[in-house]
């Protein structure tokens, strides 16, 4: 993985473009950018990542447009946008489709790994992922880089929540000059109704994702300005290892899933019973730490105010039926919210799978998309397009495995190994 360092490293996060990694079958840019914290006044910087093909990058291509990522659920700094390099990810099959995909660290991660990531915190989130987007065009702009004017919105599982708000605020008018209206929009798994899946969650006492529900609960305390403590919800024991498990940034989603399965349910069966891990108050809407929480869950959701993504010419959903970490009732009430409210530009696509293998269905489904997606009026521009990059992979020993393949391709054909893509080695795991 070869770097260009382009900025010294400071004690205040610096702004601008700040190294260009090759990555093998694509470039990462990564930059710093202003906006503004959740608080709507505080001026801030994050981190974000810029990803596009070889191709795009050596300006042999003029790339097809840029689309908008929304990141999902991470816990660790090791997995923010600025530190993907694998060929086999979101971004490398998303990016391998001649786009320019621009994706912020958002809170929490990259520069602001000291902070509270706010999870879930609708509004905030998709106003720092704006920014992103914009900045990240200016910095290409600079950089002399073209791109069709097409804008893409893409996201999923905490990424879908966060792609719904930005249709929200792109309908709203937020920084309309600039980002004036999305072509296509393609999530997925996304928790819409927070407050329903709560519910859920309390009747039925269980859930297969114990990492969820602390960083839920963490995001919602920090939106209502810490007016409650961690441990009105969570039992003294469950409460005292918060900070090792999330506030470290060290520990993946797996780690932590599996060290409260361990300690608190059931490794065997993968689930929990979450009164092992909650007061009683959890389970009461009418206590007043609970009242509070709803409050944040309900503002944080896409469905309690009326609004339509007017501004937004298509949807494609993803979602399964089987989602044991986002039920699937937040598509049933998304969709019904977009009936409600005369949107019917949209279509939804069902699984049968949990909700990570989704995640995978999610990346070659939206690949798909997006490869496929010709704007109106822009049918001749992009017939002389190729609609994804294909690449020569070989073995670690220097044997020619696969000619001219595409990513997701090799993502669905190659077992589980290290390979060499471009001059570089690529692990798939």
């Amino acid at each position: 993985m070869a770097s260009i360092n382009l900025m010294a490293q400071t004690t205040k996060p610096e702004t601008g473009l700040i190294n260009k990694t090759s990555c093998g079958s694509f470039w990462r840019f990564d930059f710093n950018y202003e906006t503004i914290d959740a608080d709507g006044e505080t001026p801030i910087v994050l981190s974000a990542a810029i990803f596009m093909t070889n191709s795009v990058y050596s300006k042999t291509m003029k790339a097809k447009g840029c689309g908008l990522l929304n990141h999902y659920t991470i816990s660790d700094d090791k997995s923010r946008p600025t530190n993907v390099s694998s060929f086999f990810t979101l971004e490398g099959l998303l990016s391998n489709t001649n786009y320019i995909i621009i994706e912020s660290d958002g809170f929490g991660f990259g520069v602001d790994v000291k902070r509270n990531q706010k999870y879930l915190q609708g509004r905030a989130t998709a106003r720092v992922n704006i920014d992103a987007f914009i900045a990240g065009r200016k910095i290409l702009e600079d950089e002399g880089y073209e791109y069709e004017n097409v804008v893409l919105n893409l996201g999923y599982s905490q990424g879908g929540n966060s792609g719904m708000w930005v249709n929200r605020l792109v309908a709203e008018g937020y920084r309309s000059d600039e980002l004036p209206k999305i072509d296509l929009c393609v999530i997925g798994g996304g928790p819409y109704d927070m407050y329903a899946h709560y519910k859920k969650l309390a009747e039925e006492n269980m859930t297969q994702y114990p990492v969820a529900l602390p960083l839920i609960m963490s995001g919602m305390i920090d939106a209502g300005g810490y007016k409650v403590n961690y441990e009105d919800i969570f039992n003294e024991e469950f409460a005292n290892d918060l900070p090792e498990l999330f506030d470290s940034k060290e520990h993946d989603t797996d780690y932590i899933n599996n060290y409260i399965y361990e300690n608190y349910g059931s490794i065997n069966e993968k689930s929990l019973a979450l009164d092992e891990i909650v007061t009683s108050a959890f389970f009461d809407e009418e206590n007043e730490a609970m009242k509070d929480i709803i409050l944040h869950l309900k503002e944080n959701s896409l469905v309690y105010d009326a609004w339509k993504p007017e501004k937004t010419d298509k949807i494609s959903f993803v979602h399964s039926t089987e989602d044991e970490v986002v039920p699937v009732l937040n598509m049933y009430n998304m969709e019904k919210h977009l009936n409600d409210n005369g949107y019917t530009s949209y279509d939804i696509t069902y699984f049968d799978g949990l909700h990570t293998p989704t995640g995978t269905s999610y990346a070659f489904f939206a690949a798909s998309a997006i490869s496929n997606f010709v704007p109106a009026g822009m049918e001749d521009v992009f017939n002389d397009t190729p609609k994804e990059d294909t690449h020569d992979i070989y073995s670690i020993d220097g044997r020619l495995l696969f000619k001219n393949m595409t990513i997701r391709d090799a993502f669905q054909s190659l077992p589980k190994g290290i390979y060499i893509v471009n001059g570089q080695k690529v692990v798939k795991e």
